[in-house]
């Protein structure tokens, strides 16, 4: 499943897809269900920012609504250790925030230009999936979401048990082909032909 970014849709994520040119792999593209102001409809998020008074609401409602997806998988026999969730930017964040509250583990998660979402709760919470592999990495010169912050977040996840692969690219808030062949490789380690 993979996820876009505040302000994008569900196209742009398509792109990523075709770029990874794995043809084994099934994508599944939900959009976030918050319309972002001044896209005309077309820009989507899974939560507003700047964080407000309804953020933690509508990252709870997209989080279920991710949930709900990932149970109507499991019915149609496609369990949740047979998926990757995987976003950009927001969408990276969203994808580490369903995988450490879903029931269930997931194959794997990447998370490009992502952020970890409530880094400090989560060093207190017990029963953590910390056998789900992550892939995470930051363009060095990202002033949206800078490198520190994403790295800083996701790391920490480590101290806590998970195997975090971090990648840094010379790079601003976007994805470029070094990272897509690293993505590629790491998506064939976890499902190797």
């Amino acid at each position: 499943m993979m996820l876009h970014g505040w302000g994008s849709n569900s196209r742009d994520v398509e792109l990523l897809a075709e770029a990874l040119r794995m043809p084994n792999f099934r994508y599944l593209i939900p959009e976030g269900p918050v319309e972002i102001p001044g896209t005309g409809g077309v820009g989507k998020g899974w939560y507003s920012l700047p964080f407000d008074e309804n953020s933690a609401r509508e990252r709870t409602d997209s989080r279920n609504r991710l949930f709900r997806i990932l149970t109507d998988l499991g019915k149609a026999h496609i369990p949740a250790n047979n998926i990757i969730l995987m976003g950009f930017s927001q969408g990276g964040s969203m994808s580490l925030d369903v995988a450490l509250n879903y029931a269930t583990p997931v194959a794997g998660v990447v998370s490009l230009s992502g952020f970890l979402l409530d880094a400090e709760e989560i060093k207190e919470r017990k029963n953590l999936h910390t056998s789900v592999p992550i892939f995470a990495a930051h363009g060095t010169l990202d002033l949206m979401i800078p490198i520190d912050e994403g790295k800083s977040t996701i790391v920490s996840l480590r101290d806590v048990g998970f195997n975090v692969e971090w990648h840094e690219y010379e790079a601003d808030h976007r994805v470029v082909m070094e990272e897509i062949e690293d993505v590629r490789e790491f998506l064939s380690r976890l499902f190797p032909a």
